[in-house]
């Protein structure tokens, strides 16, 4: 196994100038000899003592992405599309600057920071916030610098990077009312459970509003989640006399659920029933009818929070910033344009 003297020697430099290279101090190396040094290093399959990497740089390179556990089950988060793409999108930018992620899924303040002191982190990203509780508590507790995604406290200094996601809720059902709809329910996992499914539905009502329109309770299917409540609002749906001609999802995988369910049981999508969703992942490209949906930039999501939790690990003062992306229509199969009743 070769070591720090064995990668300096091929490399005809000292072991500073090797040990600079691992640190990403290149201050005092050129590009030219920086990456003959990584090229040597990675053919000899060299990785650096990271416990003596961390003693002399006051550094793990460890960031923590934290999955908190929803409904009981840790294994679900990564199983959801928007989660999985945005953590493997957070992993891959973080592996690019030389950084490992520590993936832990948690449903205690305690545990994080247990995470924190054991493995001295550098920083962490919050995917997925559930409990505003929980959530706050961590906010103000950790001693690393945190970045939560899809979660926004005014009252709080925080680092947060966020969806236009009124925005969102308010195109959705401004294409369908503009489509001809005036019948539009709305499906989300729970409309009270987060700021994200607030805002969302908020932007629901406003567009309603616009067409001087109310929402209709029983057009309302709160507490669905994923694919299984999409077929369980398709079931809802199957039962009306007076039913919606559309729904607004807040999350593909519902939508997509929708969509099956309601042709499972004689309901095209979309001559009968139209839906949109939201995220625009990749179920919404492979179900049929292809799926009209709200569609985010999930990596610009996850390189804009990796921005800032360095701008934080650089600045210690640097520990409030709200970020808020925007959100853009994309249209396929699952709408159909009707005729306004006179």
């Amino acid at each position: 196994m070769s070591t720090i003297k064995d990668i300096a020697a091929e490399a005809g430099v000292s072991v500073m100038t090797v040990s600079n290279v691992i640190h990403n101090n290149y201050a005092r190396v050129s590009p030219a000899t920086a990456q003959r040094v990584r090229e040597i290093m990675a053919r000899h399959q060299y990785v650096p003592n990271m416990a003596a990497r961390s003693l002399i740089s006051k550094s793990s390179h460890i960031i923590a992405v934290l999955l908190p556990i929803w409904h009981g089950s840790a294994a679900s988060m990564l199983l959801d599309p928007y989660a999985g793409q945005l953590v493997g999108y957070l992993e891959e930018l973080l592996r690019e600057k030389q950084y490992y992620v520590m993936v832990c899924s948690f449903d205690q303040v305690e545990q994080v920071l247990a995470i924190q002191q054991t493995w001295q982190v550098d920083g962490m990203i919050l995917v997925m916030p559930h409990e505003d509780a929980i959530t706050r508590d961590l906010i103000q507790r950790s001693q690393a610098p945190l970045v939560v995604f899809d979660r926004h406290y005014d009252d709080l200094p925080m680092l947060s990077v966020c969806l236009n996601d009124r925005g969102g809720g308010y195109t959705a059902t401004r294409h369908l009312l503009e489509k001809g709809h005036r019948k539009i329910g709305f499906a989300a996992p729970s409309i009270y459970e987060s700021s994200v499914i607030q805002d969302r539905f908020h932007g629901y009502l406003k567009a309603l509003s616009e067409f001087g329109l109310r929402e209709r309770q029983e057009w309302l299917f709160d507490g669905m989640v994923h694919q299984e409540g999409g077929e369980a609002v398709a079931q809802a749906l199957s039962r009306m006399k007076d039913r919606p001609t559309a729904i607004v999802a807040t999350e593909d995988l519902l939508a997509c659920g929708i969509l099956k369910g309601c042709q499972e049981r004689g309901m095209q999508v979309p001559d009968d029933i139209s839906v949109v969703g939201f995220d625009d992942s990749m179920p919404a490209r492979l179900i049929t009818p292809e799926l009209t949906t709200i569609a985010q930039d999930i990596r610009l999501k996850a390189s804009t929070g990796v921005l800032e939790l360095f701008h934080a690990m650089e600045d210690s003062k640097y520990r409030n910033s709200h970020v808020v992306l925007d959100i853009r229509l994309v249209e396929r199969q699952s709408v159909r344009k009707i005729r306004v009743s006179s």
